[in-house]
């Protein structure tokens, strides 16, 4: 095993509300956010660093007055073999990684909730390199004269569906009216709060992050993300390459040949709608082969099923019909 090395970064997370003596939330609405932070940093720190280095979440709260306090501490590990890594201008450091995210001091207005504030979910016209600021980028949103600038590194942040994801699940709580607010602190002072509107913005911008295309030199790559998808209109035929899913909220067909999938509908004898599978899955954009975006789920890694509903019966191969005899 390679030597590593690791530093530490710690910020806190508040969900403000109404009530003065309420310190309680519901388990439902907490432990989604609690587990969308962790899932928001470790695909950040993947999107900027791929496998040099590792990002570990760890979380402790306590209540304060009209909020839930949340204290985050982020344990980066970094191999050995990534030499220099403070100078490595291709890997970023723990602190750059919650600084592109948004929630530390620096580039809460100008990082990834944020932009996506500003954003509301409208599609983005132009997005155009700085010459004059390597680094930035210039955005320009339908409808709207305003630009907005921002870092490459976050408009990266923002096509990634696995973090969008992810933020859209640290602001559960306030969709589930457990409170009224999000506010990212640092050493007990606050650096900005999202308001109920201001979260109906970032969810938009989340659920609909259409728009052009930032190109890079390898974004024509194949890429491996974590995603969860909902199945939608199961097919009924085992042998099928391709199943219907809903990912973020919008249908797909993803190859599954690699996985059990089909076969372990069998055994359960059904399939649902909204059955959830968190995957590892790769998406590759438009090319020669395809004209469209390529979905291939490499891994299952959990499975839940749906609610109990009207089960959607899968055939394991075809039987022929049984002629029936007529008495003389």
């Amino acid at each position: 095993m390679a030597d590593s090395e690791q530093n530490r970064e710690r910020f806190q997370v508040a969900y403000v509300g109404d009530d003065d003596n309420n310190y309680s939330m519901d388990v439902e609405a907490l432990a989604p956010a609690l587990l969308a932070f962790g899932q928001l940093l470790r695909a950040a720190n993947t999107e900027f660093n791929q496998n040099r280095a590792t990002m570990k979440v760890l979380v402790d709260s306590k209540f304060e007055h009209k909020c839930f306090l949340i204290n985050f501490e982020t344990l980066q590990t970094i191999l050995d073999t990534v030499k220099d890594f403070l100078n490595d201008e291709g890997v970023k450091h723990a602190a750059d990684v919650l600084q592109k995210v948004g929630v530390t001091a620096g580039t809460t207005a100008a990082g990834l909730f944020g932009y996506l504030k500003w954003r509301n979910g409208r599609k983005v016209e132009s997005a155009q390199e700085v010459k004059e600021s390597p680094g930035a980028v210039v955005i320009k949103v339908e409808g709207d004269n305003n630009t907005f600038q921002i870092g490459s590194d976050v408009f990266r942040l923002s096509k990634n569906p696995e973090v969008l994801e992810a933020v859209e699940g640290t602001l559960t709580p306030i969709e589930h009216k457990e409170a009224k607010a999000i506010e990212f602190r640092k050493d007990d002072k606050p650096l900005v709060t999202f308001k109920e509107n201001d979260v109906k913005a970032i969810v938009a911008s989340c659920e609909d992050p259409g728009g052009v295309e930032f190109v890079e030199e390898d974004e024509e790559e194949p890429k491996v993300v974590t995603a969860v998808l909902y199945s939608h209109g199961p097919v009924f035929e085992p042998k099928a390459p391709n199943w219907r899913f809903l990912y973020r909220k919008k249908p797909i067909y993803a190859d599954i040949r690699q996985t059990n999938i089909a076969k372990e509908a069998v055994k359960r004898g059904a399939s649902f709608m909204n059955d959830r599978y968190k995957v590892k899955m790769e998406v590759t954009p438009p090319n020669d082969e395809h004209l469209e975006t390529h979905y291939k789920i490499i891994e299952v890694l959990d499975f839940t099923p749906a609610e109990q509903q009207i089960s959607m019966k899968l055939r394991a191969g075809k039987k022929k019909p049984v002629k029936k005899r007529t008495a003389k």
